[in-house]
């Protein structure tokens, strides 16, 4: 019974340690190898109305507003040459259930790493996106009964909550078996709410 037991034990550790070198099985998003030369990004918001201290009032979810509102527009420079992707994943940082991605995980496909790469805003609560990008992993607003969707817009019906962008730039493989490197991030706020 007990050498049975601990087979079993070996074995699932094992599935659960090749698994996780594969992805976060938290999240679900890829792993990565880190680029010894890693970078930190330069990132700045590329539309005005946002300043990262307070979440402009028509861009909350659809709780708090007519609909639900868009992402900001991000303008990225400091990109490594190899980039062809780009993961942004959106927090609440003031509400563990909702940190960590929790607001959504979204890629997006660099066609050419220029200096200056803009990331054009997505529509919150649909997962209808713009061409280029593709949900990685979806909200988890709907635990809260939330519109399903790719992003969920900030949400907390202004109780001050901090909402923040993670940045990654990643070189992804162009075979499915290949490694996502880790080339550069970055991580910005985009302001309370």
């Amino acid at each position: 019974m007990k050498q049975t037991l601990l087979y079993t034990l070996t074995s699932t550790l094992a599935i659960a340690l090749n698994f996780t070198a594969c992805s976060d099985a938290s999240n679900n998003t890829p792993r990565y190898q880190t680029a010894k030369d890693k970078v930190e990004l330069n990132v700045s918001f590329a539309d005005k109305k946002w300043d990262g201290k307070t979440v402009p009032k028509d861009e909350v979810c659809s709780d708090y507003n007519k609909r639900g509102g868009n992402s900001p527009a991000l303008s990225i420079s400091n990109l490594p040459t190899k980039v062809n992707y780009i993961i942004l994943s959106f927090s609440d940082e003031s509400f563990k259930g909702m940190s960590h991605g929790g607001h959504g995980v979204v890629g997006y496909k660099v066609k050419d790493a220029n200096s200056t790469l803009i990331i054009p805003s997505i529509h919150g609560e649909t997962f209808t996106l713009p061409t280029g990008f593709n949900s990685i992993r979806k909200h988890q607003g709907e635990q809260f009964k939330k519109k399903k969707g790719a992003y969920l817009p900030p949400c907390s019906g202004g109780n001050g909550n901090l909402y923040v962008v993670e940045i990654k730039a990643i070189e992804r493989p162009s075979q499915k078996d290949g490694n996502y490197t880790l080339l550069g991030d970055a991580n910005i706020s985009i302001g309370v709410y």
